[in-house]
């Protein structure tokens, strides 16, 4: 995978020599901005969703921490899909969409080294970066689970409806290919209805989770160098001033896996669910046509 050292923004510190991309010096000169981290374990799908609906210019406040770095909004106003009658079901049938965030706050980003470097708390710097993990650049909408399978009550009327009722679980292999295949197909998304957890079959000893961690252990390590190398960064109590430049790091690698998760199934290279990684290979080998059947209707918040 690639490196992230560029500089986001040149600092004109001291001609002292030591590196430009610097993550301690990229944003000069040094100071305290007050901001405060969202840190992993504090990721909420609802403030993702927020986030990515957003069409603010900046998002400068978090309620549950406060002040955070200013970033965009993501100006997304998607709110799910509707699968024409026929495709799924002999009726209509709704898709909601799912915000994921791109690195997991609690499986990923809280288990590596990296906030270390992103939060005060950890004893390394002065004050938090301001990071979000619900900032809109780290999340994406997917497709859930159709909402009929997770419907307990028919609706009067209506006929013909062979799994209405039933559970995700309660369908057979080759339902759930037909119906998750389908749905991405159509959306060139890919379906998230589990955790991340399991190991991709084309690499045992990788799933997601672990992928996106690495990355963000990375990133800690990038920032690990630097201060061997950055006097100028660290305060006579020790600490560092915030390597404010992380944000935009982090960003990158949210950006990075956005890439790796969205668009041609056959170009898909990291996977949020089993499914996802079986359509990939399963165009990739032949045995299944990328055709769009046209079969889904995108929902969007009017």
């Amino acid at each position: 995978m690639p490196e992230f050292g560029e500089a986001v923004a040149g600092g004109d510190g001291a001609d002292d020599g030591h590196p430009e991309d610097c993550v301690f010096c990229a944003e000069w000169p040094r100071e305290l901005k007050g901001y405060k981290t969202k840190h992993g374990l504090l990721k909420d799908e609802d403030d993702l969703a927020e986030s990515l609906r957003s069409n603010a210019k900046e998002l400068t406040t978090d309620k549950k921490v406060g002040p955070v770095y200013p970033l965009p909004g993501g100006s997304d106003p998607t709110m799910g899909w509707v699968a024409k009658a026929g495709a799924l079901e002999e009726f209509e049938v709704e898709i909601g969409a799912t915000p994921h965030h791109i690195i997991p706050g609690k499986a990923s980003m809280a288990k590596s080294r990296l906030e270390q470097w992103t939060r005060a708390e950890k004893g390394k710097i002065k004050e938090d970066i301001g990071y979000s993990i619900d900032c809109a650049r780290n999340g994406v909408f997917l497709p859930k689970l159709p909402d009929l399978y997770g419907t307990k009550h028919k609706v009067p009327g209506v006929t013909m409806a062979q799994f209405y009722g039933q559970t995700w679980r309660a369908l057979s292999p080759a339902s759930k290919e037909g119906v998750g295949f389908l749905v991405m197909k159509d959306t060139w998304l890919q379906l998230h209805y589990t955790d991340h957890s399991k190991p991709y079959k084309t690499s045992p000893t990788m799933n997601y989770d672990k992928e996106t961690r690495l990355e963000c252990d990375q990133l800690a390590h990038l920032a690990e160098r630097f201060r061997i190398v950055c006097e100028r960064s660290k305060d006579d109590d020790g600490k560092r001033y915030p390597p404010y430049s992380l944000v935009h790091l982090i960003n990158q690698k949210s950006d990075f896996f956005k890439m790796r998760i969205t668009g041609r199934p056959d170009q898909w290279k990291s996977w949020v669910s089993t499914l996802a990684e079986d359509l990939s290979m399963a165009v990739r080998q032949g045995r299944e046509l990328l055709v769009s059947k046209l079969a889904l209707t995108k929902k969007t918040r009017g």
